[in-house]
């Protein structure tokens, strides 16, 4: 396969000694120090120094012929535009990474992006799975559009405890797959199953209906968390539906 990795930071370095061994591997990265370390440690990745946000240089890496581009910056902007010149060349998949939260809603199809990538959202899905009860947790997303797998614990309070599937107004592809007992045992779902407080639901949604599921399961809805949530997305440009460039990460937050 023919990859593209965009960032010769610590993670698009990761990514390219893990690779290289199996794929043919293209580095583009506008620090000279950086660029000249990649290449002195790695002679069978191709070095190309430059800025992925020039076409020129996307040309010269040939990303007409990638299979998969990765982009990988300690930039929002920059991966965002990268993934966009990437589906324009004709790369049949794009990785981007999320460097701040804020930025989430940005990174979908419409702006190039096949799989979003954010380190942050990995980790409040753990710390949300430990702790929560009635909270729906993305546990994977599909490569289908908005396709996941969540995970609901159900508290004893929610209405639904002691009803039947069958008996449960759950939206349109929205579907319980299976359900872990709190003794840990693992139930594949039917439609006479019967739920009970503490009962780990996992669903397959379109990712669209949390809201819907939550009220089908009689709990009440959750607070918000500033910051997190994912605004609709209108018809108009970037620079339209932005009143500011994508939020930056802190000085020194993160590596590029």
């Amino acid at each position: 396969m023919r990859i593209v990795i965009v960032g010769a930071g610590k993670s698009g370095l990761y990514l390219a000694q893990e690779l290289r061994h199996r794929h043919d591997i293209t580095m583009i990265e506008s620090r000279f120090d950086r660029a000249d370390l990649v290449a002195s440690m790695m002679p069978d990745v191709t070095m190309i120094h430059g800025d992925a946000c020039e076409p020129e240089v996307l040309e010269h890496a040939g990303m007409a012929q990638a299979d998969l581009t990765i982009a990988a910056t300690g930039d929002d902007e920059d991966n965002l535009v990268v993934a966009m010149l990437a589906k324009h060349y004709g790369s049949c998949k794009v990785f981007a990474r999320i460097n701040h939260p804020r930025n989430e809603w940005l990174f979908t199809k419409d702006f190039g992006v096949d799989v979003p990538v954010s380190s942050t959202s990995v980790l409040l899905s753990l710390v949300e799975k430990e702790l929560g009860f009635g909270d729906l947790v993305t546990l994977l997303r599909l490569q289908a559009d908005n396709v996941s797998i969540e995970e609901l614990t159900l508290p004893d309070s929610a209405e639904s405890v002691g009803k039947s599937l069958a008996d449960i107004p759950l939206p349109e592809n929205s579907h319980v797959m299976a359900i872990i007992t709190p003794g840990g045992g693992l139930t594949i779902a039917k439609g006479d199953t019967v739920l009970a407080g503490g009962d780990q639901l996992l669903l397959i949604s379109d990712g669209q209906r949390d809201a819907e599921v939550r009220e089908a399961l009689g709990l009440s809805v959750p607070v918000h968390r500033p910051g997190f949530a994912k605004p609709s997305m209108p018809d108009a440009p970037l620079a339209d539906v932005t009143p500011e460039a994508p939020a930056k990460a802190p000085e020194g937050g993160t590596e590029d």
